[in-house]
């Protein structure tokens, strides 16, 4: 296995993701501190760039790697001028990758492919599509999505796992999708539904990781949430302290 590139998703240290959405924090003003800790680039949250004046210049000029440009737009036909946005944006950041979902609707199938293989025309020839087949999308449902990426070239339209979520089905995606995996994402969820660090379960988290050892995944890691996310007294400086954690578990 080769040596596993681990990326901060800015989302991680942003504790309005989930309220107003409005950037709490300049990603500028923390990449240094960033790269000197170790980290290989970012999974950038889109607002952080489309709700924030001249952000993305500065963080274009950090010389800094943006590996996932993290974008929540739609595919129906309708969300077309926010697809030419975040083309634009991924363009102007030379993103190495951008991270979507489709929608909900099982009638829109036709519709949602459709419009992803026309924003995949979109981005540069190098610019990699990770679906994040989240919940609550018509992705989530193995089958749906095989017939999703049928005739999709793997080496253009990957998968994104999360890894920590559920081992019992993690080698059962690999039989299914198997070098379309590209991308994980980081996190884990305790009994009481808390995010927590990964160090809180080591074995368990290196079981995963033998799995994916063991399946020759050669993609990279995002640290998408860590130990405190959503909890009482969430800050970004503690945030920060424990996706520094999750990286000593995820550096192979």
């Amino acid at each position: 296995m080769n040596k596993t590139s681990v990326i901060l998703g800015t989302i991680a240290l942003e504790i309005n993701r989930w309220s107003s959405r409005v950037p709490s924090f300049k990603v500028s003003d923390w990449i240094d501190k960033i790269r000197g800790d170790g980290f290989d680039g970012l999974e950038l949250w889109e607002n952080h760039v489309l709700l924030a004046e001249g952000e993305a210049k500065r963080i274009k000029e950090s010389g800094f790697p943006v590996i996932v440009y993290n974008s929540y737009i739609g595919f129906e036909d309708a969300a077309q001028q926010k697809r030419d946005v975040a083309a634009e944006m991924i363009r102007f950041l030379g993103a190495s990758s951008v991270k979507y979902n489709v929608g909900a609707s099982m009638d829109l199938f036709d519709e949602y492919k459709k419009n992803v293989r026309e924003f995949a025309d979109m981005l540069p020839d190098n610019c990699l599509l990770l679906c994040e087949c989240h919940a609550g999308t018509i992705l989530e449902d193995n089958e749906t999505a095989k017939q999703f990426f049928e005739g999709l070239p793997a080496d253009k339209f990957g998968i994104i796992l999360h890894p920590f979520n559920d081992a019992s089905v993690l080698q059962e995606r690999f039989n299914i999708f198997g070098a379309r995996i590209k991308q994980m994402h980081s996190q884990l969820v305790n009994e009481n539904s808390e995010r927590v660090c990964l160090a809180s379960a080591p074995e368990y988290v290196s079981s995963c990781m033998n799995i994916l050892k063991g399946n020759n995944f050669t993609g990279g890691f995002t640290i998408e949430f860590t130990g405190g996310t959503s909890m009482p007294g969430e800050n970004i400086y503690c945030l920060f302290e424990n996706a520094k954690s999750d990286l000593n578990y995820l550096k192979l």
